[in-house]
Parts: structure tokens; sequence; C-alpha cells
């Protein structure tokens, strides 16, 4: 939704400021009301200006100097309402009250609207408006208070000491809310954090905000303003809401933790430890899509049917356990592969790595093998060979194609007497086509 110029300087005439933003939250074009509002945005705000950087701008103009290092904590709270407002609230701004609403289009931008509303008096509350809104206290469920123009409490209802857990006596008129909660934590919170939300909260009217108390209780505070200086607030305790939600985030996270455990379970040979051929094939399609050098190595145990029969399988298993491990410490690049095919074969892919380098690493595979005291799995085993096939090609690749030529090289291996490197030879690796 993209508004045009039209309908921006109809708002105009309305005295409604405007500003537009695209999904990305960034500024999209505004009307001259908007500047009169914001008169900080004069000659600042730009077309693709992100929202974070424009309330950095309004924060600083607007927040005191004791309230400047949150500043950080305010913008994040402004981007979230920006994201989230379904309705109107209230705030002051330059001597101005404006009721700021949000529009949410299609594509996921939105429009953000403002308009001025009329005070005709800044003066205080006259008393004969105040005491029946003392008298209403008593009768309002949740806890209450109301707050004068220095944001000093004038008065509150017992629901609110029991939410603070306040005893008899304690002194409550004359003190400011982030007094009342430093009593609760008694020196113990993270005073700025609260502190600025408080702060942060006193200035729009019906935007909820959440203070957390001792004892994992929470309570979420609404203010309302009145046009003579005074500030409503009522405090509904949320804790067994907010509970839930975090034992169901708890819940979501275990499942999602417990998901992952059987997603790498499902691709990890239950012998070695490695990856299994799932992985592997999984992650070799994805790796010759990519415009890279890729090498392979395929890797197969030599006379393993024979170490099986006159060892037992016991020791071959252990036999496979060491070659993997083997195989894992001499390949060096974080982007590598190792994963057991199958049987006594393992696959190796090597993203970003030449021809000449993975024949390094296979040549210290061998080297490695041959110092394993593998007299220690079994008295009259006195060694254990591989015999590797290696290719390598410049992506996009054609998985298939790779994964063959690999082999022929690793079956030339065997054909040539074993423990030894061979690589692919024969027509050049055809290129994936796209699409």
């Amino acid at each position: 939704m993209k508004l045009s110029r039209y309908l921006l300087d109809s708002l105009d005439a309305l005295g409604i400021g405007a500003c537009e933003y695209d999904a990305d939250m960034r500024a999209l074009g505004w009307n001259s009301t908007f500047l009169q509002l914001f008169p900080e945005d004069e000659g600042e705000i730009y077309v693709g200006e992100p929202y974070a950087d424009n309330l950095v701008r309004f924060y600083r103009r607007r927040l005191p100097p004791e309230e400047l290092p949150d500043i950080d904590r305010h913008v994040a709270e402004g981007v979230a309402r920006h994201e989230n407002q379904t309705q109107p609230f209230e705030f002051s701004h330059h001597g101005r009250r404006l009721r700021a609403a949000s529009l949410q289009a299609p594509d996921g931008g939105r429009v953000r609207l403002w308009q001025r509303l009329d005070v005709d008096s800044q003066a205080e509350t006259a008393p004969e408006m105040t005491l029946p809104l003392i008298d209403a206290l008593p009768f309002i469920p949740d806890g209450a208070t109301i707050l004068d123009a220095n944001d000093r409490i004038i008065a509150a209802n017992n629901a609110f000491r029991r939410l603070y857990d306040l005893p008899r006596g304690a002194p409550v008129v004359g003190r400011k809310l982030d007094e009342i909660i430093a009593r609760c934590w008694a020196g113990t919170s993270p005073v700025a954090a609260w502190r600025a939300a408080i702060s942060n909260g006193l200035r729009y009217d019906g935007v909820p905000f959440e203070i957390e108390l001792p004892g994992q209780r929470w309570l979420r505070l609404i203010a309302r303003h009145s046009a003579g200086g005074l500030s409503f607030f009522t405090h509904a305790d949320i804790t067994v809401a907010k509970r839930q939600q975090m034992e169901l985030l708890e819940a979501q996270e275990a499942l999602r933790r417990a998901n992952a455990a059987l997603a790498e379970l499902a691709e990890t040979d239950g012998l070695t430890g490695l990856a299994n051929r799932r992985r592997f094939v999984a992650r070799l399609a994805d790796a010759v899509a990519l415009p890279q050098t890729l090498s392979l190595m395929m890797i197969d145990a030599d006379h393993f049917k024979s170490i099986n029969d006159r060892f037992g399988h016991l020791v071959g298993d252990a036999c496979l356990r060491m070659i993997g491990k083997v195989v894992a410490d001499q390949v060096a690049p974080v982007s590598a592969l190792v994963a057991r095919i199958g049987g006594e074969e393992f696959g190796v892919l090597l993203a970003g790595v030449r021809l000449e380098a993975a024949y390094g690493m296979a040549a210290a595979i061998r080297r490695s093998l041959a110092l394993v005291p593998w007299q220690t799995l079994h008295p009259d085993l006195t060694g254990v060979t591989v015999s590797i096939g290696l290719c390598a090609g410049e992506g996009p690749l054609d998985a298939t194609s790779l994964h063959a030529l690999a082999d022929d090289a690793l079956y030339a291996a065997k054909r040539n007497g074993r423990d030894r490197i061979e690589t692919a030879s024969g027509p050049a690796l055809p290129r994936r086509i796209a699409g």
C-alpha cells in the first residue's frame, strides 16, 4: 500500500499527521502535518529511513538527561508498539496531546496517523473533578492509583496495596510508582529496566506494560491521563497468564530441542557417531548446487570381511570406529562432512577444497592409520588399511555424476592393489542444469 500524494494532502486538510512505512519498517512518505507535529523530523527524515532511527531522534528530543542512557530500551519498546499496535493510544509531545493510530497493509507495511487532541487548559483538575475519582477507587477490582502532574500518587485503593504487598500504614501517597516497586524488591531488582518501563508507560495512554515483582509475579499496568495533568493507573495481576505463557514457551523450546535431537539422531551413524548416508546425500545435493569448488573422497576399508571373519564383529566394529576417528581428525576444513555411508565405506565432502589439498588429506589419513596401535583391539591384528577415491569439480554440478566419479576412483584403488589413493579420470563433470 503506497499512499498517493493526494491522500496525504487530504489528511493535511483534516489536520491528521501521517507517515507510511514498508514491511521492513522504513519510511515511504509523510505529509506536512506530520512535520508540524514532529518538527524534529524536518529535514531529517528521508525515504528509506528505518523507523528505529526516527525513534532515536524522537526520544533524544523528549527524554530528560537522566533517562537518555535508557534510550535503546525506549526505542525497542517503540518498535514493538509499531509492530503490534491494534488500538489507538495517546501521549503528549511539544505541549500537544496526540492520539496515535496505526493501520496495517496487506503487504506488511503500516501507516501511522496522529490526531491532535484540543486541550482547553493545562490547569490542574479541579477538586470537584478529583474527588469522585478517589471515591470510586474502592469499587475497582484491580489495583488503582491516581497520580498528580509530578507522577506522585495522590490516592490508591486497597487492591493496589495487596498487589504490592504493602502493609497497613506503609506510606503510599506522595510516593512514585518506581519507589513502591523498589520497596518490593528491596534493592535487588535491575532498577533501570522497570524505571524505564514506568517512565515510558506514563507517556502513552492505553498501552499496557508489564512489571515483574519478587516471587515470579507480574503485573500489567495501563495509564490514562486527564486534561488537567492527573493520570489514572490500573494494576492487574497477570502472574497466572504469564507463567502459563512461560511454561508454553519452555514446552515449545523443549519440543524444538527434542525434534532437533531426533533429527540429529536420524542423520547420525549409531556406530561411529559420524553423519550417516541420509545426511551425506542431503548435504551433497545442497553442496553441488552452489558455485564453489567441491572435492569428494570415498574411503573403503581393505579386506574388512576377513577382519570380521577372523576376529569377530566386535573387533570389526572397533576398527570402523577407529577409521572414522582418524578420518575426522585429518580432515581440516570446518565445512567438511565425514560420513559412514554404510558397511566399511566412508565419504568425505570437502566444500571449498581443491583436488590437490584433498589428496594431501587423503595421504594424511593413510599415514595416521599406519600409526594406529591396532593390536590394542586384538593381539593378532597387525594393521588396517583403506583404499581412497578422489574427484573434484567447480559447482554447480550434478551430484550423481560427482558421486559416480569418486566411486570409480575408489574401485580403481581396489583394482590396483588397495591401500592407495586414486583420483577420478574420464570425461569432465557435467554442470548442473539450473531450474
